[in-house]
């Protein structure tokens, strides 16, 4: 009767170590572009908006599946030599401007607006701009 018992359990021993799970995993790499804006390189349109446009032939590639990050990094006024380490995702509001962000099939724009009525500034320091570029495996 015991042998009946152990029976079961003696298949599943041999069955059960030869169900493996297969992934397949296919990754995408990004693409990351950094760009540098100097304050005198804003233009401003007739409303008070400051912007730049940049250029990125890369997205002629992407279609509306992908994503487009852009973030955005100040250079510190007192040691503008040294690299920005952190970055800002865009859009946001700081300092009572608002950044935003539009892009089309050949280039990135940046704009500033001020919020609440305020006049629209443009960065007294140069700023990084932080590209990235994510396909989708859709």
């Amino acid at each position: 009767m015991k042998t009946w018992f152990y029976l079961p359990l003696l298949l599943l021993g041999f069955i059960l170590p030869g169900c493996t799970k297969t992934t397949n995993e296919v990754v995408i790499p990004n693409q990351t572009i950094l760009f540098e804006i100097s304050p005198n390189d804003w233009g401003q349109d007739p409303d008070g908006t400051f912007f730049y446009s940049i250029p990125v032939s890369e997205l002629n590639n992407v279609n509306q599946l992908d994503g487009v990050i852009v973030s955005m990094a100040r250079y510190d006024a007192a040691n503008p030599s040294a690299v920005p380490q952190s970055f800002e995702l865009l859009p946001q509001v700081y300092n009572n401007q608002s950044y935003f962000v539009i892009h089309n099939d050949s280039a990135v724009e940046v704009d500033i607006k001020g919020v609440n009525g305020a006049a629209s500034q443009k960065p007294a320091t140069k700023v990084r701009i932080k590209i990235v570029l994510v396909p989708s495996a859709q």
